[in-house]
């Protein structure tokens, strides 16, 4: 709902004097000091002569010229008579001449302008119609008289004030300006002027033209105009601004068109308002535009949108009085926060100057605004920052609950890059290492694993967890100069380091041979997650038959955490363009075994010692997928190390990453810094909070080469041999180096041959034994039964075409393919909703599906037999 808060306007008595008329306005402008003293000043020019009139005289320029050194330094006599500007005292008198022009013309309108009757020679009315008659009759001619004459003087003031622009330069509102001599001239200059009149020959009418004008001066100067209020005329209704905002910014062709001005109110000179975008357009309107249509200054002006606040919404704050220089001084920081702050209360202190800029802290009040309302765009709006790359000069870092640092960076300090330091990837206690810097000149650490000093294994070494980590950036960004710093410090600290590269192997071909397990194909990284989940299995039943210490040194047994090497090494897996593997063709068959086992290591792999680092293009975990294990994948990521490199997108600010969202709104990283070197390797980096930190990766030209002056870890022989008896997919870890060197499209080629044969051995040297006596959970579907299938494929597609799926089957495979709902059963079977409600009561029953908070689940697999009642 739209409020209007009407302000009153003060009145002075020179105002409330030219209100008056007649006789009463004459007898109010007798009641001034300046009027006698100046009449006085005449009257002593044409009456005194000799020494008392070169006295008077002398006197009077003396006081004239003490007039003018003080009103040429700022001072508190600025506060006496004589210190008003005459373009002001010009503009009034024109309007107080327009006043009474608008009086007289009231007058006339009001007598009645009809022509007397004219009478005939037959005694009839004639009718006349004169020049002017539809004129004098026209129903709107009070308002175009009054539109008219409103024109002239208002173009008339204008021409004033532009002719004392010309004449005084330095011409400006304020009482603490220094005044120049021409202007002071015209001010002080007839207190000397008029006694020198005296020496002049002249006749008794001269003498009285002289008295005349000195007591128009001295009145004048007395009852000095007081300066206009600045933008006093911009103080409008608020129906003028929601007329301007349709005319100029909702127009169709206007910067938003068709938005609206919600709960707009003027207090204090300032307008408030909310943005509302009614079209697909975000709320963003520029600062140029809403001054044009406001008539305002741009600094006068903050559009900006919390973070609570939906897209096609937006915060608008003006500043209706416009300052002038002299009133406010820009470069004082204080002082503008304090005028155009946005957030009522906050106070900006601790300016300094910086090697590359400056900084300063902003205090946020106690109610009302927080921390997380503080954006940057909003800052430099409100500071007026020049540049259109302002808001990017801007890093924030949140001090405390109230307080935060602004860094303005005028230049860079990361555009000269960081060069590679092995010292630095070294893990310390906390199982940290430094890969890069930041843009305050701190190092960038990333976690590797997480201590915890109150368990140990036997030897004394503390307990570990590994750290899951999550990267995004498009191609070119830099994500591969982190993720080449992060595998030499996995080989410098003893990490085995798995890798799997979503393209091709072109982004990690130097590492081919430096890697322990490296894979090229999407078949090959579902073979190398669910290699993981064996391996971690086996870690776990080994870890449960050793002893450890507690805080106290008891020794116990039983051990459930991860000590480095105590027997097994930390193994660090990357998927690089992860989204590429499980987007490109969503209902491939690796698709949800591979998320399944990466989902694994997530939730189940970190006391194992095994963590996961998945990086994608786009900056959300959305593009991973929707089901179950994908959402499990989300949690996991947004637990550990988060960098975000520069995106094809602005909002990079916008991502899924609940609680770990920037606390603040991130400005893009530019493509290249301002002295033109490129920005790759610059990124936000965020490890265990929502404090998001402008950085920089080391760089090195090849930090494979350097990666082999340290010895290449991999798993012990039990390990793999666990792996390798648990599944084919551990046969393909043990068979990495016959296809290491081969391309993706011969990798996958190899190691689907490897598993089918692996499989077709397992099958005919096992024995089953069926103990089952009910319907049982089915096990998660393993790489063999994909090759398997694989094989009966085409036999089953020409039985399909033979015998139609019946509608049972039909259902339960579209809930086991992801649908959860009947109307999403319906439209993937292309069956109707009540034969589908008919389908999934029938599978309940036979234990095949169950229902779980109104979604439908798979239970038992379709094929498999009934269980038998009693």
């Amino acid at each position: 709902m739209t409020t209007t808060t009407v302000s009153e306007k003060n009145t002075t008595p020179a105002e409330d004097t030219a209100e008056l008329t007649g006789l009463q306005r004459r007898l109010a402008q007798i009641n001034n000091p300046g009027l006698y003293l100046g009449s006085g000043l005449g009257a002593a020019s044409g009456l005194l002569s000799g020494e008392p009139l070169l006295l008077t005289t002398a006197s009077a320029s003396a006081a004239a010229l003490g007039w003018a050194a003080l009103g040429m330094n700022p001072g508190p006599w600025r506060f006496l008579p004589g210190q008003g500007e005459p373009w002001e005292w010009m503009c009034r008198s024109s309007r107080r001449g327009y006043r009474r022009t608008v009086r007289r013309m009231r007058r006339r309108l009001a007598v009645d302008q009809d022509f007397d009757p004219v009478v005939g020679t037959d005694g009839l009315l004639v009718p006349t119609a004169a020049i002017g008659h539809g004129w004098y009759e026209h129903e709107r001619r009070p308002d175009l008289v009054r539109g008219a004459r409103a024109g002239t003087r208002r173009a008339r003031c204008t021409l004033l004030r532009a002719a004392w622009d010309k004449l005084l330069p330095d011409w400006e509102n304020g009482w603490w300006r220094r005044y120049g001599p021409t202007e002071m001239a015209l001010r002080a200059g007839p207190l000397a002027a008029i006694p020198a009149a005296g020496f002049a020959e002249m006749p008794w009418w001269g003498h009285l033209a002289v008295a005349s004008l000195a007591s128009s001066w001295g009145a004048w100067v007395w009852d000095r105009p007081d300066p206009a209020v600045p933008g006093g005329e911009q103080l409008r209704g608020i129906d003028w601004y929601l007329a301007r905002w349709d005319e100029w910014i909702a127009a169709e062709r206007g910067e938003l068109p068709y938005s609206r001005l919600l709960n707009a109110s003027i207090d204090d000179d300032t307008l408030s308002a909310i943005v509302y975008s009614t079209t697909a357009k975000s709320a963003a309107v520029a600062q140029d535009a809403v001054s044009i249509a406001f008539e305002v200054p741009p600094r006068n002006v903050n559009v900006y949108r919390p973070d609570d606040m939906p897209a096609n919404r937006a915060r608008l704050t003006v500043k209706l009085r416009t300052l002038t220089a002299a009133e406010l001084d820009m470069d004082n920081l204080p002082a503008v926060w304090q005028e155009f702050g946005p957030w009522a209360g906050s106070e900006l202190y601790d300016v300094e100057e910086t090697d590359n800029g400056r900084t300063f802290k902003l205090l946020m009040p106690r109610r009302g605004s927080s921390v997380a309302d503080v954006q940057p765009r909003a800052i430099a709006q409100a500071l007026d920052l020049p540049g259109e790359d302002a808001v990017s000069r801007l890093h924030l870092r949140m001090l405390d609950a109230r307080r935060i640092e602004v860094n303005e960076m005028t230049r860079n300090p990361l555009q000269g890059g960081v060069a590679l330091d092995l010292d630095a990837l070294v893990m310390d206690e906390h199982g940290y290492v430094i890969v890069g810097r930041d843009v305050f000149g701190e190092p960038t650490n990333w976690r590797l694993l997480k201590f915890d000093h109150t368990r140990r294994g036997v030897s004394g070494a503390p307990s570990a967890s590994a750290v899951h980590s999550f990267g995004s950036g498009i191609t070119g960004a830099g994500k591969t100069s982190l993720e080449e710093d992060l595998q030499l410090a996995q080989r410098i600290n003893g990490f085995v380091s798995w890798l799997a590269d979503g393209k091709g192997g072109a982004g990690y071909a130097p590492w081919f041979g430096d890697l322990d397990w490296l894979v090229k194909s999407s078949f090959g990284a579902m073979l190398m997650a669910q290699t993981s989940n064996r391996v971690s299995e086996y870690r776990y039943s080994e870890q449960m038959k050793m002893q450890w210490l507690d805080a106290e040194g008891f020794t116990e047994n039983g051990r459930s955490f991860f000590v480095p090497g105590e027997p097994f090494a930390p193994v660090a897996i990357t998927y690089d363009e992860f989204n590429e593997m499980v987007l490109k063709n969503p209902n491939a068959p690796h698709v949800k075994p591979l998320l399944r086992g990466v989902s694994s290591t997530g939730r189940l792999s970190r006391a194992a010692g095994m963590s996961a680092r998945i990086w994608v293009q786009i900056p959300n975990l959305d593009s991973i997928g929707s089901d179950s294990n994908a959402n499990a994948i989300r949690d996991m990521l947004q637990s550990g190390n988060i960098a975000l490199f520069r995106t094809a997108r602005k909002d990079v600010d916008i991502m899924s990453l609940g609680s770990r969202k920037p606390e603040f709104p991130l400005a893009p990283i530019p493509e290249r810094f301002p002295d033109g070197s490129d920005s790759a390797g610059t990124f936000y980096v965020a490890d265990g909070s929502a404090q998001y930190i402008q950085a920089r990766a080391m760089f090195h030209t090849n930090p494979a080469r350097l990666s082999r002056s340290y010895d290449r870890h991999q798993l012990t022989q039990a390990e793999a041999d666990a792996a390798a008896a648990a599944g084919p997919e551990g046969v393909a870890y043990l068979a990495r180096e016959d296809y290491r060197h081969m391309d993706a499209v011969d990798e996958e080629e190899f190691l689907r041959e490897l598993v089918k044969k692996e499989q077709k051995a397992r099958a005919k040297n096992g024995t089953v034994i069926d103990t089952a006596t009910g319907p049982t959970a089915p096990a998660a579907a393993a790489p063999a039964d994909l090759a398997a299938s694989e094989v009966d494929q085409d036999e089953d597609d020409e039985l399909d075409n033979l015998v139609p799926p019946s509608r049972s089957q039909l259902v339960w495979h579209a809930v086991e393919d992801g649908a959860r709902r009947n109307g999403q059963i319906a439209k993937k079977t292309d069956l109707k909703p009540s034969n589908v409600a008919n389908a999934t009561k029938s599978l309940a029953r036979r234990g095949k599906l169950a229902q779980i908070d109104r979604d439908w689940h798979t239970l038992a697999p379709l094929d498999e037999p009934e269980p038998a009642h009693a």
